[in-house]
């Protein structure tokens, strides 16, 4: 009985080693399996992280190209709407020029408020300061008005002998009712009313504010008369200009005055 214990516990030990040996391959395929699904594991995450990163920085890159677009296109519009400004500024200044000169010949059209009596004022006032910011001077040709801007040009007709004189509107007044101009010590000389003092005339705009006619084809001259008979030196557009020219003439022509006339 003895013996037959002994050699059952003998036949044991080598089946447990074998078993153990058949045992330990598998553990060591399933640890090498384990270990090369933790290494495909991590692989991938890398490759996906990598795709992520790719596609991180194809976004960026899409990001900043629509930005540079999209500033780009800001500014076309910026330069095409300052364009379209500006372009509406000139038809604007231009259609309020129009208006402008639609005004005065309307105004120059309205006989009703361009007639009535005209008195003038000189020596008290001379080198005093006028109502456009310019200290008056008697023998220059300017006129009072309450109305019309400064600057205009009126032509003014004694309706009594017909004489005219031009004059250009500096100053306020006259405040003397039934009164509509008041006339510089110069230009009441030449209608031949400054030792009247009163006349009735008739005025008429014939330039804007700016002392620019009215008329296009219509200029300013000096008319004065020479050895052949009447000169006129000329064209001007500007009212200033042939006053100007005007102030130097009489030195030598006392009897020179500023007319209109077809430009040349």
């Amino acid at each position: 009985m003895l013996a037959a214990m002994a050699i059952c516990t003998l036949m044991a030990t080598p089946m447990n080693a074998d078993a153990a040996s058949k045992s330990a391959p598998s553990e060591k395929k399933h640890s090498n399996a384990t270990s090369h699904a933790a290494h495909k594991s991590s692989g991938d995450t890398e490759a996906r992280k990598s795709k992520r990163d790719k596609s991180s920085d194809k976004t960026a890159s899409s990001h900043r190209s629509r930005s540079k677009h999209d500033k780009s296109e800001a500014r076309s519009k910026s330069r095409h709407s300052k364009s379209s400004a500006q372009r509406s500024s000139t038809k604007e200044e231009s259609r309020e020029s129009a208006d402008n000169r639609d005004i005065w010949l309307k105004r120059a059209q309205e006989s009703e408020i361009m007639s009535g009596k005209a008195s003038w004022y000189g020596r008290d006032f001379h080198g005093g300061a006028t109502a456009s910011g310019l200290n008056y001077d008697m023998y220059t040709f300017t006129a009072a008005h309450r109305t019309l801007p400064m600057g205009t040009v009126v032509r003014v007709t004694d309706q009594k002998n017909g004489k005219s004189v031009m004059v250009c509107v500096t100053d306020r007044g006259p405040f003397v009712r039934g009164r509509i101009i008041d006339l510089s010590y110069a230009a009441a000389q030449q209608l031949d009313i400054d030792d009247r003092g009163v006349s009735k005339v008739k005025l008429e705009v014939v330039s804007d504010e700016s002392g620019t006619p009215l008329q296009p084809d219509e200029a300013f001259f000096v008319r004065y008369n020479a050895a052949q008979g009447d000169e006129k030196i000329g064209p001007f557009r500007a009212f200033a200009d042939a006053a100007a020219m005007h102030e130097a003439l009489r030195q030598v022509h006392p009897e020179a005055e500023v007319v209109m006339d077809h430009a040349k």
